[in-house]
């Protein structure tokens, strides 16, 4: 018989305590594993392998289906994002509007390329696939928040943000 090792935690004892109520909040405990990996990725700002190894452990899931979560959904990320997650969606009606033209725009007003952090660790961005906004085309979300038509003027604007 082997005995596994505790895993030494990313997480503070509070966040442990916030892990632990999302297995007690839904009827079945795993009911609850997208929550738990939402407030990872608002925490860290990022899922790692030893966040997600620590998440299987407190949902008693095996790693690879809480990694599989963490990797499916692009509301969770494997870099450390920006304070300010800026997503433009570049799905074809985004496309057809001018997502790309508005992409040369974040990198240059932001200062930093595609999934990548400013020093500051204020801002990142990144193309999504469709927003669900088609009529704000080229889609500009900031912190999973629609914000709605990505300009010239909208992502200037950006640089205003706290």
């Amino acid at each position: 018989m082997s005995v596994k090792a505790p895993t030494k935690s990313p997480f503070t004892p509070e966040q442990e305590t916030t892990l632990a109520g999302w297995t007690k909040r839904y009827p079945h405990s795993n009911l609850g594993l997208v929550e738990a990996l939402r407030s990872v990725q608002g925490w860290h700002r990022q899922i790692t392998p030893e966040a997600a190894a620590r998440v299987a452990e407190v949902f008693d899931l095996p790693f690879n289906r809480v990694w599989g979560v963490a990797t499916f959904f692009p509301t969770f990320t494997q870099w450390k994002t920006g304070r300010h997650r800026v997503g433009l969606c570049h799905g074809l009606s985004c496309w057809l509007a001018g997502s790309t033209k508005m992409e040369s725009c974040l990198e240059k007003t932001l200062g930093v390329a595609e999934k990548t952090t400013t020093a500051d660790g204020k801002f990142s961005w990144e193309t999504m696939e469709c927003l669900g906004a088609c009529e704000q085309a080229p889609a500009l979300q900031v912190n999973d928040r629609l914000v709605g038509a990505a300009t010239e003027a909208s992502v200037v604007k950006l640089k205003d943000l706290k």
